[in-house]
């Protein structure tokens, strides 16, 4: 018999999350969106993710490999490397293999400088406009983007990323939109009277659903593809996701606790009355994480009920007093339909993002279109 524990991923979720990304974008009908996948599609699965967002713009990936192994596996649709290239033979690759790049540093431009066939590429000019991680300055784009025109290098869009758009009582997303702007502006209108007018990406999956006044051509739709909020409360459209992984295991066992005993490592749960337990089988060697407190809410047979003591690496323990309809081999949620992963996030002092990607291979990943 298998081990019960699995991800069920939603797929027609992240389509509907994907078509939510370029509708609520309203004030430009011909915005596009590059769906992210990086990171195993955040846990989900890449190539799964990628064959059902068929209907996608593009992808965005964070580094080579991924990129490869989407094209490897034929996926034809337009691929974007997040982070460029690490070397000229990744350089060479994405010529190719017909994959956008996105450039970000001077030492990647020497590069691209030394052999004309990098005419090829088509490349993202990535700005600094107030992230401080990858970036030429805002003050150093104009003379980057005369090098790389001069060179006849084929720059396509201006991006940036923004640091705070999901902390909606900080000004530094305006901020930020505002001095992108500033210096894009003058490019993008003398790019307009040529043949190939320059696009513009800046907007994440926080920006997307909060933050209506920031337009771009090109967003970059992330976790909200996976029915996540990037916010710890909902806001704005949010509400409107649907998450698409559902995080199940089943109980393997039960027994009874009397006041005074306590369960798991460390017993920093001990049973202050009669007790009756379920284990559960999962633990953080699947990902699930160690730092769940006493109290993290699962779901079981309708009923929203609480993990007790210390996660293990392959089970838990949860509180079935009172209910003894539920015994071994009852099917319990962890996250997903019920359980809002959020909540879970919360608890553990981490982000949805972490708990998806942390999942481990044990997970038996299943798909339902």
């Amino acid at each position: 018999m298998a081990r019960p524990t699995q991800a069920l991923i939603n797929l027609q979720h992240i389509r509907d999350n994907y078509h939510l990304a370029k509708q609520v974008r309203g004030d430009n009908s011909n915005s596009l969106a590059y769906a992210v996948i990086k990171a195993n599609a955040y846990g989900h699965g890449l190539l799964p993710i990628a064959n059902a967002l068929t209907d996608a713009d593009g992808f965005a990936v964070a580094c080579m490999d991924e990129a490869l192994a989407l094209r490897h596996n034929g996926i034809t649709t337009s691929i974007l490397v997040l982070e460029g290239g690490y070397d000229k033979l990744e350089w060479l690759a994405a010529v190719e293999h017909n994959i956008e790049m996105v450039l970000h540093h001077q030492s990647q431009l020497a590069i691209l400088l030394t052999d004309s066939i990098f005419k090829q590429l088509t490349l993202w000019l990535k700005l600094d406009s107030g992230m401080n991680r990858l970036g030429f300055r805002l003050n150093e784009t104009p003379s980057i983007l005369q090098q790389c025109q001069h060179a006849g290098l084929n720059i396509r869009v201006l991006m940036s990323h923004f640091s705070c758009a999901d902390d909606l009582s900080k000004d530094k997303t305006p901020q930020q939109e505002q001095a992108f702007l500033n210096t894009c502006r003058p490019l993008l209108e003398l790019s307009a009277k040529g043949n190939n007018p320059l696009l513009t990406s800046t907007n994440n999956s926080a920006a997307i659903l909060a933050w209506d006044e920031i337009s771009n051509d090109i967003s970059r739709p992330g976790i909200m593809l996976y029915g996540s909020s990037p916010f710890l409360q909902d806001e704005a459209n949010s509400q409107a996701l649907k998450p698409a992984m559902t995080l199940t295991s089943q109980i393997i066992a039960t027994h009874t606790l009397h006041a005074g005993e306590g369960v798991g490592y460390g017993n920093n749960w001990v049973a202050d009355k009669t007790t009756r337990v379920g284990v559960i089988a999962i633990g953080y060697g699947d990902g699930y994480p160690r730092s769940a407190p006493t109290g993290t809410p699962i779901w079981c047979n309708g009923k929203y009920l609480q993990t007790l003591g210390c996660v293990s690496m392959d089970m838990m323990c949860i509180d079935i007093t009172d209910h003894d309809e539920i015994d071994i081999g009852a099917e319990i949620e962890l996250w997903g339909e019920h359980i809002n992963v959020n909540k879970v996030a919360a608890l553990c002092n981490t982000i949805s993002y972490e708990l998806f990607c942390q999942l481990t291979p044990r997970v038996k990943r299943a798909y339902k279109n």
